[in-house]
């Protein structure tokens, strides 16, 4: 009866906290989660990554993988409101196989595909604010 009681009592708390909402994710700020597409020379990026990097001494550095075309931060992965400085990276296959950093496994090679100015000296920036937190970006490599 004792173990019926504690699994009745586990699966109230978890329904009113864990699904519904009672507790956040994460303490701090609030964070907004982010989404939208990136796309290189008008075709969906494959494969990368992208970061927004906080331009005020308030923001949270985040981020994620883009996939298939797009990316989503959920939002305690989330950045704060503010300013944000985009990097974007593109894993471009180059066409060759290598072995991994073992010398043991065969594997395709990548290389970034994008020039410095949407990375390492990254011209992009957006304002993270309530009610804006999609952002599709369009690249050129050219």
């Amino acid at each position: 009866m004792n173990r019926l009681l504690h699994l009745v009592g586990l699966t109230v708390v978890l329904a009113l906290y864990g699904g519904c909402g009672g507790m956040k994710e994460y303490t701090g700020e609030k964070r907004y989660p982010l989404s939208g597409k990136v796309t290189v020379n008008g075709q969906p990026m494959e494969s990368g990554v992208i970061s927004f990097l906080p331009q005020e001494k308030e923001g949270r550095v985040s981020g994620g993988p883009i996939k298939s075309g797009a990316y989503s931060v959920t939002e305690a992965m989330g950045p704060n409101a503010g300013k944000y400085r985009v990097e974007i990276h593109w894993n471009k296959p180059t066409g060759r196989r290598v072995k991994d950093a073992y010398g043991e496994e065969i594997m395709d090679e990548d290389k970034e595909g994008l020039p410095a100015k949407y990375h390492s000296k990254s011209e992009l920036t957006v304002e993270v604010q309530v009610k804006q937190n999609t952002f599709d970006f369009e690249l050129k490599t050219n």
